[in-house]
């Protein structure tokens, strides 16, 4: 019963019919899109990608209401509403259902992985850029950082929840790693204080423990939002040759 805004970006001169797809959800949560240049879309749409940015759930902007239904939905109604999103360009024929990705930074590097794991029939592929895979370290490390009585802290518990609550830790997708079938590709910034690196490092570990496919990218020196335009030309790179060896 919720409507769930988005951006569908096409590829410049290509008939909006069975496209390659990639889902590129936002970081925050607590954040939106806006239709302003995104060095991240007009790159993948010129690479012959649709993109799809889905106002999920918890977004900004778009009433109380919507962000309001965010509250506590970590891999839940939030990603609900990603992969609904999918599914409607799936049936209206602009999506190829085989040849879908997800990919996304912070909030949206979990957004990826949670896709990965909880709806393993969805996704072709996907990429974490300096994700959160374990909900409960994530909290923990806030909690050291911040502390106890912290706002940051207090957010976190009031609006994701208890980090010993069994079933966040069930959303976590380094506790989910069994039902990952799709390769995963995970970058993140040494000098990252918003989300440890650790976060893409335990992760990864997992992931090869199991047999899956994983393939791990440290940005030597780089923070959380990529601020240096060496460590954006080695995203790109790096998210192109992934992507065309896996939806094209």
């Amino acid at each position: 019963g919720i409507e769930v805004p988005a951006y569908l970006t096409l590829p410049p001169g290509a008939e909006p019919k069975s496209l390659p797809l990639v889902v590129f959800p936002h970081g925050g949560p607590w954040a939106r899109d806006t239709a302003d240049f995104d060095w991240w879309v007009q790159f993948l749409a010129t690479r012959g990608y649709a993109v799809l940015q889905p106002q999920f759930r918890g977004s900004w902007g778009f009433g109380a209401d919507l962000y309001r239904a965010g509250n506590r939905q970590w891999g839940r109604g939030m990603q609900e509403d990603i992969t609904a999103g999918v599914r409607e360009l799936v049936a209206k024929g602009i999506a190829d259902p085989k040849r879908v990705c997800i990919v996304g930074a912070s909030y949206g590097g979990y957004a990826a992985l949670a896709g990965a794991a909880f709806t393993p029939d969805v996704y072709a592929c996907a990429v974490s850029v300096n994700g959160i895979a374990d909900i409960p370290q994530m909290a923990g490390f806030i909690r050291e950082r911040d502390g106890d009585d912290s706002p940051e802290y207090r957010s976190w518990r009031d609006l994701i929840g208890n980090p010993s609550d069994e079933d966040l830790m069930a959303f976590s997708p380094s506790r989910a790693v069994d039902a990952i079938r799709a390769p995963i590709l995970l970058i993140h910034a040494t000098n990252d204080t918003v989300v440890p690196p650790s976060q893409s490092r335990i992760f990864a570990d997992l992931l090869r423990k199991k047999g899956k496919g994983v393939e791990l990218i440290e940005l030597s020196g780089e923070d959380h939002w990529l601020s240096t335009g060496r460590s954006r030309l080695t995203v790109l790179e790096a998210l192109d040759g992934f992507l065309a060896a896996h939806l094209r």
